[in-house]
């Protein structure tokens, strides 16, 4: 065969092209979302023979599983973004922030641990391969980001309400009506606290005692187990979707859409050194670790399946070689898997940034506030205690200011008598 140098430099050519269109894509940042590890439980039930004391730290405290499980996916990070990260700990490319529950701030020590091992000059005790990494976090009084659902949205709660009384909602809950009676009383719990959000509080429970080898009540059959399992996914369903979902979207999943899109967003201007952005969270509703739920029922993305320990939600912002951005998504849900890629609807994987933006605009809210129904009639008891508050400060003021008086005036009295 001969090879002339018209074909040599036609493979060069190619070989060119082809080097621009792997190599001229680049990760610009990284942005994760992840579920706490394994935990105690949030709470007994009524009938249940192991108490609080039966756990080394109580309830809902990370377990010793659940610090290998975040350390595991602290390793994994480390691999998959190595040659993007630092290998060192950098504070002007990492953010991290917790919601202000133990497991949740314990988990993503945990994470960092793996993630950021000291090395060189980081290390400030041979003995000790680890180096303390900032994690904020905000009191919960005052979280407006990562806790959901969000309890103070009066329309939500209409929303909420309407699912929990809909024909759709009571016929998922029909067939299994003898069931919960059962299921009543083996547990303690009434009827009405079950189907109220109690029966994921009896599979979280039962959950956690199996995985923790406990022995388990003889009534705790795998048919018990499945069905519990099957009806927390409708409750868990009701809460943000099954009817009004984007409506509830909107006052929920996606005020965090809004803060990750202009997190992402912020990402793309040249003076940004941000790499990394980390949320650990979850929320209790009905006890249940909802954050990443909430997150994916915004955005279309959702199984329909309760995210398990230390599952994780990745986006990852990408340049494209034409200098245009875009948008993957990723999920892990197996440590023993490669996370799997989201696809948001209406967009191929990678989505454009700016096709990302428009199909998620419907789910972004605006003026939380005001759709969630919050008035001025709403803050009304607010504002008039803290009139009637001043009120009294001051009123108490002119007394004080007055009895003052009143000793000044006599003392010079009592002088001049002298």
């Amino acid at each position: 065969m001969k090879v002339t140098s018209q074909s040599v430099c036609s493979l060069l050519l190619l070989f060119h092209l082809f080097h621009l269109s792997t190599a001229a894509r680049r990760l610009k940042f990284v942005l994760l979302l992840f579920r706490h590890g394994d935990r105690s439980p949030i709470e007994a039930y009524p009938n249940d023979p192991y108490k609080e004391d039966a756990w080394p730290q109580g309830f809902e405290q990370l377990s010793q599983i659940g610090m290998q499980q975040h350390y595991d996916l602290g390793t994994y990070l480390r691999q998959r973004y190595s040659g993007f990260l630092n290998d060192s700990y950098n504070r002007h490319e990492v953010y991290v922030r917790s919601t202000d529950f133990d497991r949740t701030l314990m988990s993503a020590q945990a994470n960092l641990a793996a993630l950021f091992p000291p090395a060189d000059k980081e290390i400030w005790k041979p003995s000790l391969k680890w180096q303390p990494i900032p994690v904020h976090t905000t009191p919960l009084s005052q979280e407006q980001l990562l806790v959901l659902p969000y309890v103070n949205c009066p329309r939500f709660n209409e929303l909420q309400q309407d699912t929990m009384a809909s024909k759709e909602f009571k016929s998922l809950l029909e067939p299994y009506q003898d069931f919960i009676k059962n299921l009543s009383q083996e547990t303690g719990y009434s009827v009405a606290a079950l189907t109220g959000g109690k029966l994921w509080a009896v599979y979280d429970t039962l959950l956690c005692e199996d995985k923790h080898n406990f022995t388990l009540p003889n009534w705790v059959t795998p048919d018990v187990r499945t069905k519990l399992q099957k009806l927390s996914e409708f409750i868990f369903l009701s809460m943000f979707g099954l009817s009004n979902q984007v409506e509830k979207s909107k006052l929920q999943g996606g005020v965090l859409v809004k803060t990750i899109l202009k997190n992402i967003t912020d990402a793309t201007t040249p003076s940004n050194l941000q790499k990394l952005i980390i949320y650990s969270a979850m929320k209790r509703f009905f006890q249940h670790d909802s954050t990443i739920g909430a997150l994916q029922m915004a955005l279309g993305v959702s199984d329909g399946n309760l995210p398990p320990y230390a599952a994780c939600h990745f986006f990852e912002l990408h340049q494209e070689e034409n200098g245009q951005y875009s948008i993957e998504m990723f999920y892990r849900n197996d440590s023993l898997k490669e996370p799997y890629v989201l696809t948001l609807p209406g967009c191929a994987s990678p989505c454009p940034l700016q096709k990302f933006t428009e199909l998620v605009s419907p789910i972004i809210v605006q003026d939380w506030a005001a759709e969630c129904g919050i008035t001025n009639k709403n803050n009304e008891g607010v504002f008039t205690g803290l009139a009637l508050m001043v009120g009294f400060l001051g009123l108490a003021v002119i007394i004080m200011g007055s009895f003052l008086c009143y000793f000044v005036i006599q003392k010079r009295r009592n002088y001049q008598n002298i």
